[in-house]
Protein backbone atom coordinates (compact mmCIF):
# COMPACT_ATOMS: atom_id res chain seq x y z
CA UNK A 1 0.00 0.00 0.00
CA UNK A 2 2.81 2.10 0.64
CA UNK A 3 4.53 1.57 -3.22
CA UNK A 4 0.74 2.81 -4.27
CA UNK A 5 0.44 5.71 -2.26
CA UNK A 6 3.87 6.74 -3.31
CA UNK A 7 3.32 6.21 -7.41
CA UNK A 8 0.02 8.15 -6.54
CA UNK A 9 1.56 10.90 -5.29
CA UNK A 10 4.43 11.10 -7.63
CA UNK A 11 1.79 10.51 -10.68
CA UNK A 12 0.28 13.58 -8.79
CA UNK A 13 3.24 15.49 -8.68
CA UNK A 14 3.50 15.20 -12.50
CA UNK A 15 0.35 15.95 -13.40
CA UNK A 16 -0.03 18.95 -11.22
CA UNK A 17 3.32 20.07 -12.84
CA UNK A 18 1.86 19.75 -16.38
CA UNK A 19 -1.00 22.11 -15.62
CA UNK A 20 1.29 25.04 -14.81
CA UNK A 21 3.46 24.47 -17.74
CA UNK A 22 0.72 27.03 -20.30
CA UNK A 23 -1.34 29.87 -19.56
CA UNK A 24 -4.58 30.20 -18.52
CA UNK A 25 -7.32 31.67 -20.63
CA UNK A 26 -7.75 34.31 -17.92
CA UNK A 27 -4.22 35.34 -18.03
CA UNK A 28 -3.85 35.81 -21.69
CA UNK A 29 -6.80 37.71 -22.27
CA UNK A 30 -5.22 39.97 -19.41
CA UNK A 31 -2.31 40.22 -20.71
CA UNK A 32 -3.94 41.54 -24.82
CA UNK A 33 -5.78 44.04 -22.49
CA UNK A 34 -2.60 45.17 -21.29
CA UNK A 35 -0.41 44.77 -24.55
CA UNK A 36 -3.60 46.74 -26.60
CA UNK A 37 -3.63 49.17 -23.86
CA UNK A 38 -0.23 50.43 -24.01
CA UNK A 39 -0.64 50.35 -28.23
CA UNK A 40 -3.52 52.77 -28.16
CA UNK A 41 -1.62 54.94 -25.71
CA UNK A 42 1.33 55.15 -28.15
CA UNK A 43 -1.01 56.16 -31.38
CA UNK A 44 -2.93 58.68 -29.41
CA UNK A 45 0.57 60.08 -28.38
CA UNK A 46 1.62 59.62 -31.87
CA UNK A 47 -1.21 61.43 -33.29
CA UNK A 48 -0.74 64.51 -30.63
CA UNK A 49 2.38 64.72 -31.60
CA UNK A 50 1.42 65.25 -34.98
CA UNK A 51 -1.00 67.89 -34.62
CA UNK A 52 1.79 69.94 -32.31
CA UNK A 53 4.31 69.13 -35.20
CA UNK A 54 1.72 70.53 -38.44
CA UNK A 55 0.89 73.92 -35.52
CA UNK A 56 4.69 74.25 -34.86
CA UNK A 57 5.20 73.83 -39.06
CA UNK A 58 2.09 76.76 -39.65
CA UNK A 59 3.32 78.87 -37.09
CA UNK A 60 6.82 79.56 -38.25
CA UNK A 61 5.81 79.23 -41.86
CA UNK A 62 3.47 82.17 -41.20
CA UNK A 63 6.58 84.06 -39.14
CA UNK A 64 8.53 83.38 -41.99
CA UNK A 65 6.31 84.95 -44.36
CA UNK A 66 5.28 87.95 -42.17
CA UNK A 67 9.47 88.80 -41.82
CA UNK A 68 9.01 88.09 -45.42
CA UNK A 69 7.37 91.99 -46.08
CA UNK A 70 9.58 93.42 -43.33
CA UNK A 71 12.83 92.40 -44.88
CA UNK A 72 10.47 93.78 -48.24
CA UNK A 73 9.81 97.67 -46.86
CA UNK A 74 13.04 97.68 -44.32
CA UNK A 75 14.92 100.43 -46.15
CA UNK A 76 11.76 102.01 -48.01
CA UNK A 77 11.10 105.49 -47.05
CA UNK A 78 7.62 106.76 -45.93
CA UNK A 79 6.40 108.40 -49.08
CA UNK A 80 7.52 108.62 -52.60
CA UNK A 81 10.72 109.99 -53.32
CA UNK A 82 9.37 111.96 -56.05
CA UNK A 83 5.96 113.02 -55.21
CA UNK A 84 6.46 112.78 -51.47
CA UNK A 85 3.17 112.80 -49.66
CA UNK A 86 0.69 114.24 -52.39
CA UNK A 87 -0.22 110.93 -53.48
CA UNK A 88 -0.73 108.34 -50.72
CA UNK A 89 -0.80 104.86 -52.26
CA UNK A 90 0.64 103.36 -54.64
CA UNK A 91 1.66 105.94 -57.52
CA UNK A 92 0.61 105.65 -60.87
CA UNK A 93 2.59 102.89 -62.83
CA UNK A 94 3.34 101.06 -59.29
CA UNK A 95 0.69 97.81 -60.31
CA UNK A 96 2.92 95.10 -58.80
CA UNK A 97 4.83 95.13 -55.21
CA UNK A 98 7.93 95.10 -57.17
CA UNK A 99 7.58 98.23 -58.44
CA UNK A 100 6.59 99.94 -54.93
CA UNK A 101 9.05 102.14 -53.53
CA UNK A 102 7.66 103.48 -50.71
CA UNK A 103 5.53 102.30 -47.08
CA UNK A 104 2.15 104.13 -48.35
CA UNK A 105 2.33 102.07 -51.37
CA UNK A 106 1.55 99.33 -49.31
CA UNK A 107 -1.33 101.30 -47.61
CA UNK A 108 -3.64 99.70 -50.97
CA UNK A 109 -6.38 102.23 -51.55
CA UNK A 110 -6.03 105.15 -49.75
CA UNK A 111 -9.57 107.06 -48.85
CA UNK A 112 -9.47 110.43 -46.40
CA UNK A 113 -5.82 109.53 -45.03
CA UNK A 114 -6.74 105.61 -44.28
CA UNK A 115 -5.68 102.77 -46.04
CA UNK A 116 -7.48 99.86 -47.06
CA UNK A 117 -4.35 97.72 -46.59
CA UNK A 118 -2.97 94.79 -48.62
CA UNK A 119 -4.16 91.15 -49.09
CA UNK A 120 -1.60 89.44 -50.77
CA UNK A 121 -2.27 85.69 -52.36
CA UNK A 122 0.21 83.74 -53.68
CA UNK A 123 2.21 85.44 -50.75
CA UNK A 124 5.77 87.38 -51.53
CA UNK A 125 9.44 86.49 -50.62
CA UNK A 126 11.84 89.23 -49.19
CA UNK A 127 12.12 91.07 -53.30
CA UNK A 128 8.37 90.81 -53.66
CA UNK A 129 8.31 87.72 -55.75
CA UNK A 130 5.49 85.55 -55.79
CA UNK A 131 5.54 82.53 -54.18
CA UNK A 132 3.15 80.74 -56.59
CA UNK A 133 3.37 77.10 -54.84
CA UNK A 134 2.31 78.68 -51.27
CA UNK A 135 -1.18 79.26 -52.54
CA UNK A 136 -3.02 78.52 -49.51
CA UNK A 137 -0.83 81.13 -47.42
CA UNK A 138 -1.81 84.71 -47.61
CA UNK A 139 -0.18 87.74 -46.26
CA UNK A 140 -2.68 90.77 -45.18
CA UNK A 141 -0.45 94.69 -44.84
CA UNK A 142 -1.63 97.66 -43.02
CA UNK A 143 0.16 100.19 -42.77
CA UNK A 144 -0.93 104.06 -40.97
CA UNK A 145 0.35 106.29 -38.85
CA UNK A 146 0.95 106.66 -34.97
CA UNK A 147 1.25 109.58 -32.80
CA UNK A 148 5.07 108.99 -31.64
CA UNK A 149 4.11 108.76 -27.83
CA UNK A 150 1.58 106.34 -28.54
CA UNK A 151 3.95 103.84 -30.51
CA UNK A 152 2.74 100.49 -27.97
CA UNK A 153 -1.10 101.08 -27.79
CA UNK A 154 -3.56 98.53 -30.37
CA UNK A 155 -4.08 99.66 -34.07
CA UNK A 156 -6.88 101.83 -32.49
CA UNK A 157 -4.74 104.30 -32.49
CA UNK A 158 -3.15 104.67 -35.94
CA UNK A 159 -3.56 108.07 -37.57
CA UNK A 160 -4.51 109.13 -41.30
CA UNK A 161 -1.10 108.22 -43.30
CA UNK A 162 0.90 111.24 -43.05
CA UNK A 163 -0.18 112.93 -40.56
CA UNK A 164 2.83 112.11 -38.19
CA UNK A 165 6.92 111.50 -38.51
CA UNK A 166 5.87 107.61 -37.50
CA UNK A 167 4.56 104.72 -39.69
CA UNK A 168 2.84 101.08 -37.87
CA UNK A 169 3.16 98.67 -40.52
CA UNK A 170 1.33 95.27 -39.08
CA UNK A 171 1.35 92.27 -41.01
CA UNK A 172 -0.58 89.09 -40.81
CA UNK A 173 -0.50 85.90 -42.58
CA UNK A 174 -3.41 83.46 -42.73
CA UNK A 175 -3.87 80.01 -43.59
CA UNK A 176 -6.68 78.32 -45.54
CA UNK A 177 -7.47 74.32 -44.70
CA UNK A 178 -8.60 71.86 -46.57
CA UNK A 179 -12.24 72.86 -45.58
CA UNK A 180 -11.88 76.36 -46.93
CA UNK A 181 -11.86 77.98 -43.37
CA UNK A 182 -9.19 80.15 -43.06
CA UNK A 183 -7.54 81.14 -39.36
CA UNK A 184 -4.81 83.45 -38.63
CA UNK A 185 -1.30 81.71 -38.04
CA UNK A 186 1.19 84.23 -37.24
CA UNK A 187 1.38 88.88 -36.49
CA UNK A 188 3.98 90.89 -36.98
CA UNK A 189 3.94 95.21 -36.12
CA UNK A 190 6.56 97.31 -36.80
CA UNK A 191 7.16 100.86 -35.85
CA UNK A 192 9.22 103.01 -38.91
CA UNK A 193 10.41 106.57 -37.52
CA UNK A 194 11.03 108.79 -40.38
Amino acid sequence: MRQNNHQTAKSRGRHARRRRGGFTLIEASLTTVIIGTGVLAIVGAQQAYHIKNDYAVRSNTGHLLANEIRELTVNLPHHDPVTGDANLGPEAGEAAITDFDDLDDFAGTVSAGVGSGMTINPPVNAVGIALADMGRWTQEVTVGNVQPGLIDVSQGNMQGIGTTDVMRVNVRVFYRENNGNQSAVASLTWIVPD
